[in-house]
């Protein structure tokens, strides 16, 4: 607890603000010596604010290692606290994810602790700093870490996704399409799935129609293929079209058609027996973020892809910035 003291009766107690005397820096969290005391009284200062343990506390750096180490699961690491500060890492390259309900929960009935996290289902490499806990006063009582410790809807709370894909193929659907076109969708994807650890395991080209588009997928079906990326050389502007319609032939799955997402409206996700099945947009041949992202990262990272899911999007879709006079 603070109190404000006389500099004799402050010696020893931790230092609750930072002091600035004559150039030197007395800084917050240190423990007070006798020198220290004796710049203070040069100064003129006669009383300071200091943090007093009380017998149940625990000081602040080793409640936030037993906090951390409550909320790190699977493939997050903790660096001890400092200054009360415990440092989230990722052990492995993958997509940070956690429960943002929970998140928000805890940092709410928590007004001692602050634990702040990267955006969820962000991409994150090996050794990456992806969020920290901080514990805000010097010390925190023993109840009130007790009492967070007991809520097992926190105990793990942040996790690191390993890659659920393994086999990706592409499939280049056109009639009219050129070799710079046809290696800058192949480079562009190739180039976003690098940094999930995967690369195209196969491309497959067809003139563009439901007969050709239904070989491949047959071909597809045979190759113990995850996940199939449909790139047409005109996009996809109804149910009825090519992709859509090829792969209803086949007794698959359209998911959901379009996204509220811009650029990659006209996006299409499938379900072929076990096969996942994105329509990739046109605005795909670009590496600049769109809604095609989002979906091939969710999908990647195994995390549950339906129409609901696509609609929420819309929320943060816009990704084309115009700035105007």
């Amino acid at each position: 607890m603070l109190k404000l003291l006389t500099l004799k009766e402050s010696l020893k107690y931790k230092l609750a603000h930072s002091i600035n005397i004559n150039g030197k820096k007395l800084r917050k969290g240190k423990k007070l010596s006798k020198d220290d005391v004796e710049i203070l009284t040069k100064a003129g200062i006669k009383k300071i604010y200091v943090f007093k343990a009380l017998i149940n506390d625990i000081e602040e750096n080793s409640a936030a290692n037993k906090l951390a180490k409550f909320l790190a699961g699977k493939n997050v690491m903790c660096k001890k606290a400092i200054n009360g500060r415990a440092d989230f890492y990722s052990k492995i390259n993958g997509m940070i994810y956690f429960d943002v309900k929970k998140l928000t929960s805890l940092n709410m009935k928590n007004s001692d602790i602050a634990v702040t996290m990267l955006k969820v289902e962000s991409i994150v490499k090996k050794n990456q700093l992806i969020g920290n806990i901080k514990v805000l006063p010097y010390a925190l009582n023993k109840k009130k870490i007790t009492k967070v410790l007991s809520k097992e809807n926190f105990s793990k709370i942040t996790c690191i996704k390993e890659k659920k894909i393994k086999k990706i193929a592409l499939i280049i659907s056109t009639n009219d399409i050129n070799d710079k076109i046809r290696n800058k969708v192949i480079n562009s994807i190739n180039i976003r799935l690098k940094a999930f650890d995967l690369k195209l395991f196969k491309v497959f080209s067809n003139e563009h129609s439901i007969k050709n588009l239904v070989f491949n997928l047959k071909l597809i079906k045979k190759s113990k293929i995850d996940l199939a990326l449909i790139y047409g050389s005109t996009s996809i502007v109804d149910i009825n079209d090519v992709i859509p319609k090829s792969i209803s032939v086949l007794n698959g799955k359209v998911v959901s058609f379009g996204a509220p997402t811009d650029p990659g409206n006209l996006l299409l996700l499938g379900k072929l027996n076990n096969i996942t099945i994105i329509g990739v947009p046109g605005c795909a041949k670009s590496l600049v973020r769109n809604g095609f992202d989002i979906v091939l990262e969710k999908v990647c990272f195994g995390l549950k892809v339906d129409k609901k899911v696509i609609a929420e999007m819309s929320n943060g879709g816009l990704f084309k910035y115009q700035f105007r006079k």
